[in-house]
């Protein structure tokens, strides 16, 4: 167990990378939660929901702990209010996974068999997103050191486009498994059909606030 207050009065950025790996915990889940949901297990799915429910409000806590002390206590080398658009991009990831989560829990959907190579692309494309943007987070504390600057910011904004690159594949995933739902929709209900294009929806959110993260940590290199 770490201590906030241990993790303020060393460095106002430590916080931020601990605040990432809850993110990142929940994140891990994802690849279970879509299995179980793709074999039906719904007992595996509340399991798993509730595994990234926990591990969300921890995420959270981390979260609050920071904006209650970051605007009162130091003297950042980058605009504050860059930094809480970094902050809560990063929260979003874990916000998405726990939406998608949720989700999963409220109706028991049978995904048709055409339609799972596709969604599994889409959770590996999504997966490897986040896995792009946590790399730029993770240098949050190198960043610091060298003032957002110098060999370390160029070599994060190389990092930045991969995400970008990362993303638009997951976008062109989402489109694939989207049109090859409404290709099938003879074979299925309406409300099936509604019920799993609005997961295709969350899931790409998970990619999109991926992406978003990175983005505000460009404004963090930009402006120096």
């Amino acid at each position: 167990m770490f201590n906030l207050n241990e993790l303020f009065g060393q460095s106002p950025f430590r916080p931020l990378h601990e605040h990432m790996i809850k993110v990142k915990d929940c994140v891990d889940l994802l690849p279970e939660l879509s299995e179980a949901f793709l074999e039906c297990d719904c007992d595996k799915v509340y399991s798993v929901f509730q595994k990234i429910c926990k591990l969300e409000h921890k995420a959270d806590i981390v979260k609050q702990e920071i904006r209650n002390q970051l605007p009162k206590r130091y003297f950042l080398p980058v605009d504050r209010g860059d930094v809480f658009n970094f902050l809560l991009a990063q929260d979003a990831i874990a916000d998405a996974i726990e939406d998608v989560a949720v989700l999963l829990t409220l109706r028991k959907t049978v995904i048709p068999g055409a339609l799972k190579p596709d969604f599994k692309e889409l959770i590996e494309k999504t997966m490897q997103t986040c896995v792009y943007a946590f790399e730029v987070s993770g240098e949050i504390n190198k960043l610091a050191e060298t003032g957002f600057g110098g060999y370390e910011a160029s070599r994060v904004s190389e990092l930045i486009e991969k995400v970008g690159e990362s993303e638009w594949q997951a976008d062109k995933a989402q489109m694939n498994l989207s049109k090859k739902l409404f290709e099938i929709e003879k074979e299925l209900d309406p409300v099936t059909i509604i019920f799993i294009d609005k997961i295709i929806v969350r899931v790409g959110k998970i990619a999109n606030n991926a992406e978003t993260t990175a983005d505000m940590m460009r404004n963090l290199l930009s402006k120096k």
